[in-house]
């Protein structure tokens, strides 16, 4: 029984390990068309999670060339406080010019939401126009289930950032006069939080209900992706986000109902 825990132990290091330290091999890019003025254009900014890799940006990337917007991925995430991961965001965004754009549409996988948040609300809204958020009631958990469980690893590969984010609350903006806001609900576990799937439960219950997750919606949509598979499954969700920045929500046929199903089983397609 012992040597099984001691086992089980070891993967979790292995998988936690391996997925933060990933996110360090990651690159900043800035895609600008030398078509038009950017007082004219829109810009896409995507901000990552701690799933960052490059990889995944890699995949981003293919995806979002084929859009008529520039696109930045900047890494934002500062090792020693989230604070400072906001302050490198509010500096990147000046840097980069964002602010001469016409409009700025910003995409959010969950520690980008709340980094989002904090730049709007000690610099405004600007020019941010579009903002859609995917978050993931079960995947929102890690941060805390990781420094519950194995916090000299997370902390090690990813720093204190991980731990005061673990006990952030998420909170919605107060209002969004002139933004349209979409999200994109994740409905599917990782394999982490599948293997840490007692712990997460031992939390309570999870929110799935999209006006309570942010009330200052203007459409949503449920999605049977996991976490980890929102960073390459453009397949599946691009032509949803496209038609968001077009039209301020989602299609018709975009699913509102989550998915009937145990959200912690591993489903193959």
């Amino acid at each position: 029984m012992r040597m099984h825990r001691l086992i089980k132990l070891f993967w979790a290091y292995f998988l936690v390990s391996t997925l933060l330290s990933l996110d360090l091999l990651s690159q900043e890019i800035i895609y600008v068309s030398d078509e038009g003025n950017i007082s004219e254009k829109t810009a896409v900014v995507i901000l990552n999670g701690f799933g960052d890799t490059r990889k995944n940006r890699k995949h981003q990337t293919k995806y979002f060339e084929t859009l008529e917007y520039d696109f930045f991925i900047p890494k934002y995430k500062v090792r020693k406080s989230l604070d400072a991961s906001v302050e490198k965001f509010s500096d990147f965004y000046k840097d980069q010019n964002l602010h001469l754009y016409k409009e700025v549409a910003v995409i959010c996988y969950i520690i980008g939401g709340y980094v989002l948040n904090r730049h709007i609300e000690n610099q405004g809204f600007g020019n941010i126009k579009t903002i859609i958020y995917d978050r993931s009631p079960i995947q929102e958990r890690a941060p805390k289930v990781v420094v519950d469980k194995i916090k000299l690893i997370s902390i090690l590969m990813i720093g204190k950032v991980i731990k005061q984010f673990s006990e952030a609350e998420n909170m919605p903006l107060k209002s969004t006069p002139g933004v349209n806001v979409g999200l994109i609900i994740e409905n599917k576990a990782t394999p982490l939080m599948r293997f840490f799937k007692k712990t997460s439960n031992g939390y309570g219950p999870y929110n799935f209900n999209p006006s309570l997750i942010d009330p200052n919606l203007d459409d949503y949509f449920h999605t049977r992706l996991n976490h980890d598979e929102m960073y390459y499954r453009f397949d599946l969700i691009g032509p949803e986000i496209e038609y968001f920045l077009e039209n301020g929500a989602f299609t018709d046929e975009a699913k509102r109902q989550t998915y009937s199903w145990d959200m912690f089983e591993k489903y193959e397609e």
